[in-house]
């Protein structure tokens, strides 16, 4: 009964299509009147003779609703610690209740427990009748049956409880006198008792008196143990939901924002609605590229994560950080992105068990998945949004997605779909963000949600402070004109960016960033004529950098273009071990800072992640515009420096060597091989020449999975190759790779029956191509 009370959240929907929960709102009035009532009882003293008796009237119904959430939350409480009770009661009567004994202390026990019993099913008989009353009948009984009546009831239980444990008590402490009043331990359990029965009761009463400790510690072992397992499933399950790092991209993002700034959004209407309000739904935040909406978000995202660290039984929330990136491809995936959110909501920190349906489904899968040998399945979107529709009926629920523009466009209606259907169907409160770029289909399925568009207008003071801010920084750190910056010149510098910014922080940003150019700003006149010519759009800035980087010496140019290239189709992030290499920057004393000089502010190093990422969304959308970075030369490029890097890796351990041999197939086939084909010539000599190549380059003495880790440095992880249909016959031709083979086999033994991570050998593999000889 109380269960189906509490799954009666009654919700209405208004004119304008929000969803109200109406027990939300009335547990938000309960904290006003109780405020109203105290003022109110304050107010009336000073005309006592006329407000006493509507003040009397009004404060009585006032009391009515608040009775009615106090009764409720009390008898609920209630109802988990007398089923505690109960339990407990239950172990005295086994422990102490013996059929044959006579002892008068057991019997009072008996009595005392009795009579327990009846005042807890009294209880449960009151809690019966309160459930099953509509809620008008328990508005109006709230004048006499108050929380406090049920508190009284309560105690009554916990005083029944008290004398119950006293009682047990006295007999311990009578079996203790009789252990003392005989000689040995053995004598009591054999002869203190009678029956076998009682002799069984005797020996466990001496076992746990004697070794009360050890048993103690040992449970507390057994306890650790088994928080150890339950922690290593709870790692497998949240790892099987999303291992995307979604808190390190909040980092990322919020550790460059400027203290003080986007607390205009807090006096939007649109925003005060929605977070205040007891309507489910959905607020978009759209601006235009470099405005600052990541910034914003992650400013909302943080005061909510604040919030919650307070007062921990707040709503359930979560968040993700969209982004369109070869290295970073589940960034766009609406499942994953779904994947993501759900884990977050399932469980909200380390301390908390992971919500009962997501681990129902996990054990689910878990199950099917063993019996074929195979790890369990993903959930896709669909699945994930009915799991966060049982989450939400227990919890208030907030979701926040940044710059959806950057999901799939393909599936990004599938994503917003899901997510209002979520609002709409959801019995407890929803509440949802949304922030992008006003591309025409989020517009036109966004347009009826309330909005807020970032305007000029709306950030110019956090703007002004940015502005000042990053200039004072580079003068600071010498980095304008060595320091040397005449206050009028920064004035004029400021005034400048601030009138030709637009609300884009990012061009204000970039345009800083080329104002300290040391060998085009040598003097402040450099700077004052730079100041007439500053570019007036974000793609305009960017063709000038791109031309600043072809005045660059043919060495240094060669090394930015193809940083650029391998960044814009890089199959996984790039660090600073990695990248450089790549470059073949091994002589650099400091290839990092050179890497980010040569690329003018189009890339930066992400302190959080240790990786290399363009400065924002719009470099790459400008690069990939340009026919100098085609989808197709850049990765014949990248291709070939995944072969370079094979054939001349001086270790198997270098850095970069992991990367080509993953993936450089993967790059080969992402190109038209009609039109730019890379000759694979070189590898396949170095295979006819010497057979054992692979064997000995990557893995010497040790050949016990020779075969997989060919397959693995002749392309990429076998999954891959599934998912892509792209196998190790597309790349050479089967003449090649048999010999290679054969010379694995020669030197090893060869597990031809290990699985992939999709349940198929390399034997099926290979019999699927369809080549006989290999087979064979």
């Amino acid at each position: 009964k109380k269960q189906l009370c509490m799954q009666k959240r009654w919700k209405f929907t208004k004119k304008n299509g929000h969803v109200i929960i109406v027990r939300d709102v009335c547990e938000k009035i309960i904290k006003w009147i109780h405020r109203f009532k105290e003022i109110g009882d304050v107010a009336v003293q000073y005309d006592p003779s006329h407000a006493s008796l509507p003040w009397a009237a009004l404060r009585f119904l006032l009391q009515l609703s608040v009775n009615d959430v106090q009764t409720f939350g009390a008898m609920a409480e209630g109802l988990e610690t007398v089923a505690s009770h109960i339990t407990r009661c239950k172990k005295y009567e086994d422990l102490y209740l013996s059929p044959s004994s006579s002892s008068s202390i057991q019997a009072d026990l008996e009595y005392l427990l009795l009579r327990h019993y009846a005042v807890i099913l009294t209880y449960l008989a009151t809690a019966r009748r309160y459930y099953t009353k509509s809620t008008v009948r328990r508005l109006a009984a709230s004048v006499f049956e108050t929380s406090d009546s049920v508190d009284a009831c309560l105690s009554n239980i916990a005083a029944g409880r008290d004398e119950v444990e006293r009682c047990a008590r006295l007999i311990d402490s009578e079996l203790l006198r009789g252990i003392h009043s005989t000689g040995t331990h053995t004598q009591v359990a054999l002869g203190a008792v009678s029956t076998s029965e009682d002799s069984h009761y005797q020996s466990l009463k001496d076992i746990m008196s004697s070794f009360e400790q050890p048993i103690l510690r040992a449970a507390a072992q057994v306890s650790d143990i088994h928080a150890s397992l339950a922690k290593e499933e709870r790692r497998k399950i949240l790892a099987w939901l999303s291992t995307v790092q979604y808190r390190e991209h909040h980092r990322t993002s919020f550790d460059a924002v400027m203290p003080g700034s986007g607390t205009w959004l807090q006096n939007k209407p649109e925003f005060v609605d929605w977070k205040t309000s007891s309507a489910s739904s959905i607020l978009w935040i759209h601006g235009i590229p470099g405005s600052g909406k990541s910034k914003l978000m992650s400013i909302v995202i943080q005061d909510i994560l604040d919030t919650k660290l307070q007062n921990t039984s707040t709503s359930a929330f979560s968040y993700f950080y969209c982004t369109r990136d070869e290295a970073e491809k589940a960034r766009a995936n609406p499942d994953e992105i779904m994947r993501a959110v759900l884990k977050q909501l399932s469980c909200s920190d380390a301390s908390q068990p992971i919500h009962a349906a997501v681990l129902r489904e996990y054990q689910k899968r878990q199950k099917d998945a063993d019996e074929d040998g195979l790890e369990p399945s993903k959930l896709p979107l669909r699945d994930c949004k009915n799991l966060i529709l049982q989450i939400s009926d227990q919890l208030p629920v907030v979701v926040m997605v940044d710059a959806l523009d950057e999901c799939d466009p393909l599936r990004r209606h599938e994503l917003l779909q899901a997510l209002e259907d979520i609002v709409r169907s959801s019995s407890n409160l929803v509440k949802v963000i949304i922030s992008s770029r006003d591309d025409i289909d989020i517009s036109c399925r966004l347009a009826g949600v309330p909005h807020v568009y970032i305007s000029s207008d709306d950030s110019r003071d956090d703007l002004n402070r940015f502005v000042r801010q990053e200039l004072d920084k580079a003068i600071e750190e010498q980095r304008l004109l060595r320091g040397q910056v005449p206050s009028c010149l920064r004035q004029q510098i400021i005034d400048r960016l601030r009138a030709g910014a637009n609300g884009m922080f990012l061009w204000a940003h970039l345009q800083i960033q080329n104002l300290c150019d040391p060998e085009r700003m040598i003097v402040a006149s450099d700077v004052e004529d730079a100041l007439q010519r500053l570019p007036t759009t974000l793609v305009a800035l960017y063709i000038s950098i791109l031309d600043r980087i072809s005045r660059i010496a043919p060495h240094g140019q060669l090394l930015a273009s193809k940083a650029l290239s391998w960044l814009l189709c890089a199959r996984m992030p790039l660090g600073p071990a990695v990248l450089p290499r790549m470059l073949q920057m091994c002589s650099s004393k400091n290839p990092d800072q050179e890497i980010l000089g040569l690329c003018c502010n189009l890339v930066v190093l992400d302190k959080s992640l240790n990786v290399f990422r363009f400065a924002h969304a719009s470099v790459r959308e400008f690069l990939e515009s340009q026919p100098r970075f085609s989808y197709h030369k850049i990765n014949s490029d990248v291709a070939k420096d995944c072969v370079r890097e094979i054939l001349n890796a001086p270790t198997p351990t270098y850095a970069g060597l992991e990367y080509a041999t993953r993936f450089w197939a993967d790059h080969h086939l992402a190109f038209d091989v009609h039109s730019e084909a890379i000759s694979l010539d070189e590898i396949m000599q170095t295979l006819r020449t010497d057979k054992t190549f692979y064997i000995r380059r990557f893995h010497g003495d040790d050949l016990s999975d020779c075969w997989v880790k060919f397959a693995k440095t002749t392309g990429n992880k076998l999954h891959l190759y599934e998912q892509s249909n792209a196998t190790l016959l597309r790349l050479t031709s089967s003449s090649d790779v048999l010999e290679v083979i054969e010379a694995i086999f020669e030197r090893s033994v060869v597990n031809v029956n290990q699985k992939t991570t999709k349940g198929r050998s390399l034997f099926d593999i290979t019999l699927y191509n369809g080549d006989e000889e290999i087979v064979k």
